[in-house]
Parts: structure tokens; sequence; C-alpha cells
């Protein structure tokens, strides 16, 4: 398990974790319901989009770290 995970991901979560492994990613939801997903740099090694992205699907996610 990567440092900074405590909780069991989803599978969307797990196959992005994996693809983007110089981030630390999660699935939050606000109090509607809906998911927000936020990735972070870990280190600076890539040469990857901004230290914070966010986004409403791990889908857009996705793109938005490739």
């Amino acid at each position: 398990m990567t440092p900074g995970y405590a909780l069991y991901p989803s599978n969307e979560v797990a196959r992005l974790r994996a693809d983007f492994p110089d981030h630390l990613i999660c699935e939050l939801h606000d109090e509607a319901g809906r998911p927000l997903f936020a990735a972070t740099l870990i280190r600076r090694r890539c040469p990857c989009p901004p230290d914070l992205v966010t986004a409403t699907s791990a889908t857009a996610l996705r793109r938005a770290l490739e």
C-alpha cells in the first residue's frame, strides 16, 4: 500500500493510482453524494499538470493528468 492511503479504493481509483504513480489520488463526496476526484503530486519528477488537480469524474481526472 502506498503511504497516505488508509482506505480501500474503488476499482477506478486503483487504476488511476497504478497509471499515475507520482500522484496521491482520492475520491471524495460532497454532502449531496456527488464525487470529486483529486490528485496531488507526491514529488515533482514528471512533466505533469499542476500540483493539485480536481475533476468530477475518474475519466476527467485521467484526461487532466495525461
